[in-house]
């Protein structure tokens, strides 16, 4: 932090309050972080696809503007129960799905609106190096998988792409034994399967 942005930008202030303190840990300290904002203040949710739903909540309930990390939520219910609260609140609710502004994808997008013609078909696969498995082992494969947190990027990408041009008219899935398991890490999958959702 101090080179990318305390040497970049001259006296900035870097110090911050943490929750919970960098000595413990504690799943619902976001509700004491959450006391310390105010009506029309931003929370921006980056956390385990598990927990999103209940910070962004209560987030939304104490009047905050909320952007969350993709997937926002991992059912329709929660989906749905956030929009309403964000009504009750009139607050906005934003999904952060940052290959949008990576220049591949943005390619990508122009050129498949512009230059390609009629679109007839996607196939989108996404995968994540081996030592991002220590990385997220904590909680990738047990309360989410590689659909929720890597593949709704390329959801996100043919909703984007064909915005009034065209909509989804299959979506298939498939999985495949995968290498969390061949480690010995338990996944959320019984089988030790690595889900795989191709449109």
């Amino acid at each position: 932090m101090e080179k990318n942005i305390g040497d970049v930008y001259k006296d900035m202030d870097l110090g911050c309050d943490t929750y919970p303190s960098d000595q413990t840990a504690d799943p619902k300290a976001y509700i004491d972080a959450i006391a310390t904002f105010k009506a029309g203040d931003v929370a921006i949710i980056f956390t385990p696809d598990d927990t999103h739903y209940d910070i962004a909540l209560a987030c939304i309930n104490q009047g905050m503007h909320v952007m969350v990390t993709k997937p926002i939520v991992q059912t329709l219910e929660h989906h749905i129960n956030l929009i309403k609260a964000a009504k009750e609140k009139n607050v906005l609710v934003a999904m952060e799905v940052h290959k949008r502004w990576d220049p591949f994808y943005a390619d990508a997008r122009d050129r498949a609106r512009s230059q390609f013609g009629n679109f007839q078909y996607m196939y989108a696969y996404m995968s994540q190096p081996k030592h991002q498995l220590e990385t997220f082992k904590a909680w990738a494969g047990k309360s989410s998988d590689i659909s929720y947190y890597l593949n709704s990027h390329h959801i996100d990408f043919s909703e984007w792409t064909l915005e009034g041009i065209a909509r989804p008219v299959r979506v298939t899935g498939t999985s495949s034994t995968g290498v969390a398991h061949s480690k010995g890490m338990k996944t959320c999958n019984p089988r030790g399967r690595q889900n795989e959702l191709g449109l």
